[in-house]
């Protein structure tokens, strides 16, 4: 099994450098360039969201790691950030109320699948499925 692990500080430049790490590495790099781009699409959008909002414009570290599971992509990313509005399907804000009109969001919930959230021990943690399909 493929795996990959990124740690760096929550600002658009280390994003993008991680990002760019992460799409030539050992499990985005065998990918399909669709499903590929997809997964990416999926990160650039969390990661965003982590440096613009749960570290309100400051830095601070995240870790993310993308293995190859049977059916896609999963990807657990951790931050120290403040709490995040929960991405689940069910229960989440109405994306009209949120920054930028939530358009991030739905393309997180539209994308993925099998997201969980957690708080824990000072941390937010997102566990989340990016099909080969592209599909949810």
């Amino acid at each position: 099994m493929r795996i990959q692990r990124e740690s760096f500080t929550a600002d658009p430049l280390q994003v993008r450098a991680a990002l760019l790490r992460l799409e030539r590495g050992p499990v985005l790099g065998h990918l399909a360039a669709d499903h590929r781009d997809c997964v990416l699409l999926v990160l650039a959008e969390v990661l965003n969201n982590v440096a613009e909002h749960a570290y309100g414009g400051a830095v601070g570290p995240v870790l993310v790691t993308v293995r190859q599971g049977g059916d896609g992509v999963l990807a657990r990313i951790i931050d120290r950030g403040g709490a995040a509005p929960p991405l689940e399907q069910d229960g989440g804000p109405d994306p009209a109320g949120l920054p930028e009109g939530g358009f991030g969001l739905g393309l997180i919930r539209g994308l993925a699948r099998d997201i969980c959230q957690l708080r824990r021990f000072g941390c937010n943690v997102l566990d989340l499925t990016v099909g080969a399909d592209n599909s949810r």
